[in-house]
């Protein structure tokens, strides 16, 4: 019995491992929003957004590091690690107070998006008839401070006029939730003319377009389903054989049977199939 269990964890273990690696890490330069692509690759890198409040006999400066694409850079060694922001963050907030010609005295530090190691943000866009959506939303929580989880909400806004060297507008910090606004070039979908390495030309509309922009994420979307089907049906088959059928040894494997000729179909189909391709047929009786 204890083989068997040893076994089935392993087998878990190994259908774990396939879906994390199914899945796939999130892509800034190919972004999949309501079936259209964006390329907001040309917005990765940190930028800090400031703003500072009187606050006699001080003044209180807050500082917002924010990378919608990855994790933040980590800090120098200089800077003392309890004013660093946290490792993983994708937004990092932090409060100075200045005082006179004292020394800068950071007060605050925290995570406003993304806490653990493979945190991605959500983007959520509404979608009107055919049309691309001209602003989605980037959403991604934070660390729990005094109860409350933090989190941010980025709002991109399609402007084909703008630049992308535009930063984001702080509208609100309240309740933990970070609001932002962007508006850039980056926000429009690839279809319709938004920056990207190709032009964002649609070949439709007398442009060059590279045409993997949107099939990669179906493709990835397809394999990873089936990777996943695959391991929850071992781990499913596997739980059944063991827990209900008392099965042990190679037993366990669910449809084993199967498994055992499958290499012989698969021999099978492609012989069958190089036949037809190279127009080979066995000449004779079938046997019936």
């Amino acid at each position: 019995m204890r083989r068997m269990m040893r076994a089935l964890f392993a087998l878990v273990f190994v259908a774990l491992v396939l879906i994390g690696r199914a899945t796939a890490e999130f892509d800034c330069k190919k972004t999949q929003i309501a079936g259209y692509t964006y390329d907001l690759s040309l917005l990765a890198n940190d930028i800090t957004l400031e703003t500072n409040t009187t606050t006699p006999p001080t003044i209180t400066s807050t500082k917002y590091k924010v990378n919608p694409c990855a994790p933040l850079v980590a800090e120098p060694a200089s800077v003392p690690e309890i004013d660093r922001c946290p490792e993983n963050a994708w937004i990092c907030r932090s409060v100075t107070n200045y005082k006179n010609d004292d020394k800068p005295r950071v007060t605050e530090v925290g995570t406003v998006a993304g806490v653990r190691k493979g945190d991605e943000p959500i983007l959520e866009a509404r979608t009107n008839g055919n049309q691309s959506p001209t602003t989605f939303h980037w959403k991604l929580a934070g660390a729990e401070v005094d109860k409350l989880t933090w989190s941010a909400d980025i709002q991109f806004i399609c402007d084909k006029n703008g630049d992308n060297k535009n930063q984001p507008q702080i509208v609100d910090f309240k309740d933990g939730l970070l609001k932002l606004e962007w508006s850039v070039p980056a926000a429009c979908a690839l279809e319709d003319g938004g920056s990207g390495d190709d032009g964002g030309k649609n070949p439709d509309k007398g442009g060059d377009k590279d045409e993997d922009s949107s099939g990669g994420g179906f493709f990835s979307t397809i394999f990873t389903l089936l990777v996943v089907g695959f391991a929850l049906y071992l781990v499913i088959g596997v739980m059944y054989k063991v827990l209900v059928v008392r099965a042990n040894g190679l037993d366990i494997i669910p449809n084993l049977a199967f498994w055992r000729e499958f290499p012989y179909l698969c021999a099978d189909f492609t012989q069958h199939m190089w036949n037809m391709v190279s127009g080979r047929r066995r000449e004779g009786y079938s046997v019936v």
